[in-house]
């Protein structure tokens, strides 16, 4: 398990997932931490699960939103989607792409 050197708050509003929370904040944990690693550039993050449709007549969708704190500046994304380990990595892929963008343009600055 790669360690994040910064905090992360991790929310969960999720009653099916309560069970495997830890594998899903573990899975984050890892990955931003990887994101990290090498710079000095991250001062923390946060971790959202929620079901905005929960209790609805819709289909079972989960909303898990990212955001990574750098500096001044704050990359967040959110994803939606039916399944949600697809939606964890969708957010997660979302957030490390926006980070190394972030990254590339202040070394051509």
């Amino acid at each position: 398990m790669n360690e994040a050197h910064f905090p992360i708050e991790f929310n969960n509003e999720l009653d099916d997932i309560k069970k495997s929370e830890n594998e899903f904040y573990t899975l984050a944990v890892d990955r931003l931490g990887k994101l990290a690693e090498g710079h000095n550039d991250i001062s923390g993050g946060v971790v959202n699960f929620k079901q905005p449709s929960q209790g609805r007549q819709t289909a079972h969708i989960y909303e898990v939103t990212i955001v990574v704190y750098m500096g001044s500046d704050h990359i967040a994304a959110t994803q939606k989607g039916e399944q949600f380990q697809a939606t964890l990595d969708g957010a997660l892929d979302a957030v490390e792409h926006q980070v190394r963008e972030l990254r590339e343009q202040q070394r051509n600055y």
